[in-house]
């Protein structure tokens, strides 16, 4: 990541104490999403609220950012303005699901009562789906806020979010606990009970293949050819998917459950959190059929495990953040590291990119909220 990582320091202050506007609420931070257009991003609560932040800084970084004449070093002045408060919108949703962008700056979720609501970034709340036959047990969105997936039980409905009809829908062979939707928003990844589905929603969802898939699946991502996804597991496992013949690769072994996993499309790899380093592999050589396939090194392998992760959207940069709190910033199948927070304790809930990969979000678990704003310099060699 090259010279342009060094950031100088100010007054002993850290490169998150610098770039980063904070917030600090009651409840654990459980999710975080930015909006498609980046200007937005919503903090989902332990206590079922959103909070809703702006992305735009009165003291950004580059506006605080001098390069010295002499040696061409940058350093960032201390912000002096807060920033601005919090929308909370009206609503309690489900803490145990992820939300989803809605549109370009709005947002979709699962609520307690069983509706399903879109929240704009004013926040105000638009009831999209009535309750129905008991609670939604699955939740996922495309990546431009289009399209939208949840699931009861063992249907899974899919909704247009610019349209105001109705969902279509679709029932399969098993419960439906987790879901994933492709990026282009034209296929669906459906598991529950040991069983894994995959859907094409680009018209009425027709199911595509279903088969075994044993594992505790908290989480699904696909690759951007639609031909891999990544499952992470609670009981200390990753599974991959091959789409094009239905064979799944349990790989085991992680010193802890493996709360993330991701494609990065820049890094040209698999990323995966739950050990004591980054866990990667060359996605033209994934693990398959037994085989090892081509691990990738990155950054150095430490004393405490990494809990959440985030591919960048652009870059071959991969945030992560570990159960004492720290966050890295590593070049995948690279040395290079940014430390980016030091570790103040307070295990790391949730970490996301905005679209544009100039802003990250970090949670944890006492409800420290913040998004970390990168000077345009800083990764331009990576």
């Amino acid at each position: 990541m090259g010279n342009a990582m060094n950031e100088q320091s100010a007054r002993g202050l850290s490169a998150f104490e610098l770039l980063a506007m904070s917030w600090s609420f009651e409840n654990e931070a459980i999710h975080s999403v930015f909006s498609r257009d980046g200007k937005f991003a919503g903090f989902l609560l332990a206590s079922g609220k959103l909070a809703i932040v702006r992305t735009a800084d009165a003291e950004s970084p580059d506006r605080r950012t001098s390069i010295d004449e002499e040696t061409g070093r940058a350093s960032i002045r201390p912000r002096t303005i807060e920033p601005m408060a919090p929308v909370m919108p009206d609503l309690t949703a489900v803490t145990h699901l992820p939300f989803a962008r809605c549109g370009e700056q709005g947002f979709v979720l699962a609520c307690k009562d069983g509706t399903v609501c879109q929240v704009t970034a004013r926040g105000h709340v638009i009831e999209r789906v009535s309750s129905g036959n008991g609670p939604v047990t699955a939740f996922a969105g495309d990546l431009a806020g289009e399209r939208l997936v949840f699931a009861r039980a063992n249907e899974i409905f899919v909704l247009e979010t610019g349209h105001d009809g109705p969902p279509t829908s679709l029932k399969l062979a098993h419960p439906v606990t987790c879901l994933s939707m492709h990026q282009d928003g034209g296929k669906v990844a459906a598991w529950g009970a040991g069983t894994a589905s995959i859907v094409d929603v680009s018209k009425m969802p027709e199911l595509l293949w279903s088969g075994v898939c044993k594992g505790d699946v908290t989480t699904m991502n696909w690759n951007r050819a639609a031909t891999f996804i990544a499952c992470g597991c609670a009981d200390k496992a990753l599974l991959i998917v091959n789409c094009s013949n239905g064979s799944v690769q349990r790989i085991d072994s992680f010193p802890e459950q493996v709360r993330c996993a991701e494609f990065s499309q820049e890094g040209d790899a698999l990323v995966a959190s739950g050990a004591f380093r980054l866990v990667g592999w060359a996605a033209s050589d994934l693990p398959q059929s037994d085989e090892p396939g081509t691990p990738l090194a990155s950054g150095k392998v430490g004393f405490v495990v990494i809990d959440m992760i985030a591919a960048h959207p652009a870059k071959a940069l991969v945030a992560a953040g570990y159960q004492n709190g720290m966050i890295m910033v590593t070049g995948i199948g690279k040395p290079d590291e940014l430390l980016l927070r030091n570790a103040p304790n307070e295990p790391v809930t949730t970490l996301s990119w905005s679209p544009d990969g100039k802003h990250l979000s970090v949670g944890d678990n006492v409800g420290n909220c913040s998004i970390v704003t990168f000077p345009d310099q800083m990764f331009k060699q990576a």
